[in-house]
This record gives C-alpha cells, sequence and structure tokens, in this order.
C-alpha cells in the first residue's frame, strides 16, 4: 500500500527547502517508483516570515539571536503563530482538503499550526519534524505547549540528538539523519577526484563561462577566492572584500568572486569595481555555483548554512574562512567547523585578511589555518559519506512513524520498532 507522506517547507533563508528537498530524495531513492512511499513536496506561499527573518538578520542581528532565546516562552510562540495568519490558513486548508499519512516539516512555525490544525480537525496524522540546524535548537523546535509539539524529531547532528534526549524524548521519536546535496555538486565533487585538476579547471571554466560570458576573463593560473553567504548574506563579507581589494599583492595574484545571491544593491557596488581578476553575480543556478566552487581555494563566507556546509564538502572546498555567521540559528555552526577541522571563525577583518594571504601562499601558514587546511579533503568525504548514509535512513525512520500510527478502524497504536 502507497501512504502520502507531506514534506513541507517555508522559505526563510533557503535551508529549510533544502532539507525538505533532502528528504524527498532519499525517499525517491529508496522507492523510487514510489511504492511504498508517495512524497508529496509543498511550499508555503507566506512571504511574511521570509522578509521578518531577512530584515532581522541584515539590520537587527541581535535581535535575530534575542528572538531564538525567546522561542522557550509560550506567549512568543503565541505571537509568533498570530504574525503568521497566511501559514495558518494555508495548512488547514491543505490537511482539511487532501488525505495524508504522515506530514514532515521542516520549519518550527509549519509544525505549530499543523499540530494545532490536526487537533482542531480531529486529524490523528503523525507529524514529524526536521530540526536543519546543529547544536543546541531553538525551544520552539520543541515548543514547552505539549499540545503544540510533534510527535517525532529528525535532526542533523550528534549534539542536537543528545540534547532532546536529555529532555527526555524517547529515542524511537527520535532520528539522526543526514544531507543529500544537489546533483550538480556531487558531480562536481566527483569529477575534482577523478579528472586532472588543469582539465578540469578548464572544463569548469568553459561551463561557467558559456551561462555567464563575461567569466571568460577568469585566469586559470591564479588561487581564487570565493565570497559566498546563501542566498542573501554575502553582504556580510563587504569588509574584507574591501581588505582584499585595498591590498596589492592579493589583488595582482588572485581572482576574487563574489556571489551575491539576492542582493541586488551589494551586486551593484561590487560591479561597479569588476576589473581584471574580480568577478560579480548576482543569484546564479546550482551548476554554476558548483562550478565556482569547484575552481575556488578558499570560500569567505558571510552565513553558513548547513546546505552550503555540505556542498562545500561535497565539492571539497576548503578550509572554510568563516567571517560572520547569523546569531541564535548559526552559533553552533561555528564550534562544528573548529572542532571538526574544517575551517575557521575570524570575525576581525584584519585577522580574516591575515588569514586569507595564509591560505594563498602570500604568508607562512598560522598553526590555526595548518590544522584545518590539513588533510580537509579526506576530512570532508568522511563527513559527507556518513551524511549521505544517515540520509539514505531517513524513509524507513519514516515507515516506522507509519507503522507506529493510530488505526483508522480501531484507534489502536503500534509500537514503534
Amino acid at each position: 500500500m502507497t501512504r502520502r507522506v507531506l514534506l513541507a517547507s517555508l522559505n526563510a533563508g533557503g535551508g529549510h527547502h533544502a532539507l525538505r528537498d533532502s528528504f524527498a530524495a532519499a525517499v525517491t531513492r529508496a522507492d523510487p517508483e514510489h511504492q511504498r512511499l508517495d512524497p508529496v513536496v509543498w511550499t508555503s506561499a507566506d512571504r511574511f516570515i521570509d522578509w521578518f527573518y531577512s530584515m532581522c538578520v541584515r539590520f537587527l542581528p541581535q535581535f535575530q539571536g534575542t528572538i531564538v532565546e525567546l522561542s522557550a516562552q509560550p506567549w512568543a510562540l503565541r505571537t509568533a503563530m498570530a504574525l503568521s495568519p497566511q501559514v495558518r490558513s494555508e495548512l488547514r486548508s491543505l490537511i482539511r482538503r487532501e488525505s495524508f499519512d504522515l506530514l514532515v516539516t521542516t520549519h518550527p512555525i509549519q509544525s505549530l499550526f499543523l499540530a494545532q490544525g490536526r487537533r482542531d480537525l480531529g486529524i490523528t496524522t503523525p507529524l514529524v519534524l526536521a530540526v536543519p540546524d546543529y547544536g543546541v535548537p531553538a525551544t520552539g523546535y520543541y515548543p514547552p505547549l505539549a499540545a503544540l509539539r510533534a510527535d517525532a524529531l529528525v535532526v542533523m547532528e550528534e549534539t542536537t540528538l543528545e540534547h532532546y534526549r536529555s529532555l527526555g524524548i524517547p529515542e524511537e521519536r527520535l532520528h539522526l539523519s543526514g544531507f543529500l546535496t544537489r546533483d550538480p555538486f556531487v558531480r562536481v565533487g566527483a569529477r575534482s577526484r577523478s579528472e586532472g585538476r588543469d582539465t578540469f579547471r578548464a572544463a569548469l571554466k568553459a561551463e561557467v563561462a558559456a551561462a555567464l560570458p563575461e567569466f571568460g576573463s577568469f585566469d586559470l593560473s591564479r588561487p581564487t577566492l570565493l565570497f559566498l553567504g546563501g542566498s542573501a548574506w554575502t553582504v556580510k563579507t563587504e569588509p574584507v572584500l574591501d581588505a582584499v581589494l585595498a591590498d596589492p599583492e592579493l589583488r595582482e595574484t588572485t581572482n576574487v568572486v563574489v556571489v551575491a545571491g539576492r542582493d541586488r544593491d551589494f551586486e551593484g557596488r561590487v560591479r561597479r569595481r569588476v576589473r581584471d581578476g574580480l568577478h560579480a553575480f548576482g543569484f546564479v543556478a546550482p551548476d554554476v555555483l558548483a562550478a565556482l566552487m569547484g575552481l575556488a581555494d578558499a570560500p569567505i563566507l558571510g552565513s553558513l548554512a548547513p546546505a552550503t556546509l555540505q556542498e562545500l564538502l561535497e565539492v571539497g572546498l576548503g578550509p572554510l574562512l568563516l567571517f560572520h555567521f547569523i546569531p541564535g540559528s548559526e552559533r553552533a555552526h561555528v564550534g562544528y567547523i573548529e572542532s571538526q577541522r574544517l575551517g575557521l571563525y575570524a570575525p576581525r577583518t584584519e585577522d580574516m585578511l591575515h588569514r586569507i594571504r595564509e591560505v594563498v601562499g602570500l604568508e607562512p601558514p598560522s598553526a590555526q589555518v595548518l590544522r584545518a587546511s590539513d588533510g580537509f579533503r579526506e576530512r570532508a568525504r568522511l563527513l559527507r559519506s556518513r551524511s549521505v548514509e544517515r540520509a539514505l535512513q531517513l524513509p524507513r525512520f519514516l515507515e516506522r512513524m507509519l507503522d507506529a500510527a493510530p488505526r483508522a478502524d480501531t484507534g489502536e497504536t503500534r509500537a514503534v520498532g
């Protein structure tokens, strides 16, 4: 019997969509004909939450961190729900209109409304919430109001798993999963390991230039710095970019590639400075972004969402040079990349400039850079293989949740096994 699984997401920085799409890919790989599980990928039409999130992160970053802390308060959850009427109405309409055997979401606001909606409508469909970020998450993922909690949580990192265990959540209601990166990143990573460096890089340059003709002037003989920050936060690296462009040695010896995402103002400012060695783009397609990662020698990051982290590891680009992170949701990612020897956090412009010069060989490498760079690609491959293995275990967990759901005819609940 085929069972319908709702895979819901809400746009708030892009990472929630990426994780939802990873779940859909895992289900399809385990069951290509969808004979057991039929994934229904659904995206909220709400734009307010993403606007509010973007405004906080860009202009009030400390307030963003405060919001995460306040999610422990019942009044704060009620306020967040009151400010999201579209999410409430569209989800209530969806679960009233369509029949699902399992509800899965990657955003806590959707989980709150799904829990509330199924209770109000008398629906017993089990609800699973995925936690995209690492470390101890916002309380909103497991709210103090039991009636608003999901039945099970999918987490992406061991520290998060231990946190929920410490809260007494039963083991069968927790699942440590992984992330399947998009195909372009998988292909570039595989080619980087199988093709000769010169041939590989020349092919990637040609692919980017086919999509973005101005990239034809890219100099393959130079080391390349890639400025990234997800869909909107590369702008946070602007002080470092200014310092790099003001450094005569770096300007003469490196390529500087800036992917500004959807921030048109920042893209415009960088484009006005373009000359030999500096390349500026806005939002680019995944295949172009993967190729740019394959061409780069070091990423300078204005944020570090888990999806971006996994794509960088898939391609083998590192060490990761993190200049800024989003308060609240990304704080734990600093400790993660440092403990895993994947990169370093340098929030002062002068310090980051030295680390960049060390990575490209203009200064002797510090102990900090050596620790992250020595053996980076091997560690990246090991972490990716573990993540993929865990990701492919997700469908079985979802099936166990379905097997444990109340039977429609008797109301009996079967044990999760």
